[in-house]
């Protein structure tokens, strides 16, 4: 699988780099273990369904070259934010 990233995302995949990861694919690997380990935490599964619904929302809409100039922090906030307001 290939991924664009914004300018954001490769900035930041730059400076871990620096840090002492030898290979891009193996930072991407280790937030994505992180993040997995963060869902399985959560003891509801229709959480970590509805994540995963919209992460493929995401897949599809990078797939179609529709991309945000938001940072991840402010996605994941009005994500949050949106699930919160629906599942009241």
């Amino acid at each position: 699988m290939q991924i664009s990233l914004t300018q954001n995302a490769d900035r930041l995949l730059e400076r871990i780099m620096t840090l002492g990861y030898s290979d891009p694919a193996a930072v991407i690997e280790v937030a994505l273990e992180r993040m997995m380990s963060e869902l399985s935490n959560d003891e509801s599964p229709e959480l970590l369904e509805w994540f995963r619904s919209e992460v493929a929302i995401g897949a599809d809409e990078a797939d179609a070259g529709e991309f945000s100039a938001l940072t991840l922090d402010e996605i994941k906030a009005q994500v949050l934010a949106a699930h919160t307001a629906q599942s009241a």
